[in-house]
């Protein structure tokens, strides 16, 4: 079996796309699952998250209250890849990339089989939680991606992976939705033993036994270096970190995330509320972003890669960003205008992603690339963690163009850091 950098790419890309594929098919199924465990009566969890969305929603309609759900619950999901992030990628410095993917991508599947059988509240939650732990497998592909390239090829490699990922997060929901009119599981679900839309869960345990499959009899495994112990999570031990450098990337990461993800998660009620758009058109608009940034991180990233820097690549990308969200805020509730600001929204965000990750991973030491990069895609998770409820409570509270202004407001500020960030430690 050939093992060559480029069958190696091309496999690690297939296993991010049918991870996020997996992840991203309960998307359009979320409001009918919450209704589906609001009527089934009285179970104590539930009610607990339940309230605690009605209260930040103040007693609002219900259809905010479920917003808030779905956020916390998301929110949850997010906060568990924070933590889990930074230990798969130190355990894959030690134990080699191939057997932290085996392990994570099997836990995914027992995650989504939980799901499957969440007749009851607490099932479905601790289906999430180990789908969110396990979820922090990012931060190994991403090492494994670094470990086929070298400097000047790192953010194409990172552009073609983060490509994988956005492939995924477009086909996820439009699978999700197809699945969910397959009926033939539909008899077991009225006897009360599995969840509803129990074909949708099946087809991400499919997805995610071939991501195994993958990982199993395609990745070869590595042999890993030897490098001094350290705290299994860089938090513990942020003052040690050699690279300050690294740090502040992550923060950059952190904000970045942050502010792009809260609008990620608002902008589907806004469409929804400003151009009355249904669920369907809401799902080809965001093909449209989606298609964008494959578009821009399978393709134009590999020709920027190894001829500009990966701070000018980022810094390009913030520019657009910034230009795209300051549109929003203008000219937004316009048809044309919306779309003129997704693209450049879309484009720049396109630019970044893969920009940061390269610029994060050569700060890395010799063999503590799986550590460095788990640093930097958990301060992300945290930002994901944050955004859905601090940006719905904005939205909702003080309106769309307000929950966009503070997302501008953080992009200047993310940009000008990235600005003034240097580009290599001494």
């Amino acid at each position: 079996m050939s093992t060559s950098p480029k069958r190696i790419k091309f496999i690690l890309f297939l296993i991010v796309f049918t991870d996020m594929m997996g992840f991203s098919l309960l998307f359009p199924l979320f409001p009918k699952t919450l209704e589906f465990f609001l009527s089934k009566g009285d179970d104590s969890l539930f009610r607990m998250f339940y309230s605690a969305a009605n209260h930040l929603s103040f007693g609002g309609d219900t259809k905010y209250t479920f917003v808030l759900f779905g956020g916390i619950l998301g929110s949850i999901y997010s906060f568990l890849q924070f933590i889990a992030a930074p230990v798969w990628g130190r355990l894959s410095d030690h134990s080699g990339r191939r057997a932290i993917l085996l392990f994570t991508t099997l836990g995914n599947t027992v995650g989504y089989l939980l799901w499957l059988f969440s007749s009851e509240f607490w099932m479905f939650v601790l289906s999430r939680v180990i789908t969110g732990m396990m979820g922090g497998n990012l931060s190994v592909a991403s090492a494994a991606m670094a470990d086929q390239t070298d400097e000047k090829s790192r953010a194409a490699g990172m552009g073609f992976l983060g490509a994988g990922i956005g492939l995924g997060f477009v086909m996820g929901p439009l699978l999700g939705g197809i699945s969910s009119q397959w009926n033939f599981l539909d008899s077991f679900y009225q006897e009360g033993s599995v969840v509803v839309f129990p074909a949708s869960a099946l087809f991400a345990i499919l997805v995610s036994l071939l991501t195994v499959i993958l990982v199993f009899a395609f990745l070869p495994k590595t042999k890993p270096e030897l490098v001094p112990e350290k705290e299994i999570h860089p938090f513990l031990s942020l003052r040690k970190i050699e690279s300050r450098n690294l740090v502040r990337i992550s923060l950059l990461n952190l904000l970045f995330v942050l502010s792009f993800s809260g609008f990620e998660f608002v902008v589907n009620f806004f469409l929804s509320d400003t151009f009355q758009f249904s669920p369907k058109e809401i799902g080809f608009t965001f093909l449209y972003i989606g298609m964008i940034i494959i578009f821009v991180q399978g393709g134009v990233v590999r020709r920027l890669s190894g001829k500009i820097s990966e701070k000018r690549i980022s810094l390009y990308g913030a520019f657009l960003v910034v230009m795209g969200m300051g549109l929003l805020v203008s000219i937004g509730t316009h048809f044309t205008g919306l779309f003129v600001s997704l693209f450049f929204l879309a484009f720049g965000s396109a630019l970044v992603n893969p920009g940061l990750s390269s610029f994060a991973s050569l700060e890395s030491g010799k063999g503590d690339l799986g550590r460095s990069l788990g640093l930097f895609r958990s301060f992300g998770s945290l930002g994901r963690a944050v955004s859905p409820v601090v940006f719905s409570l904005l939205y909702f509270q003080k309106g769309p163009s307000f929950a966009f202004f503070v997302s501008f407001v953080l992009l200047v500020g993310f940009g000008f850091l990235l600005f003034t960030q240097k580009e290599k430690t001494a």
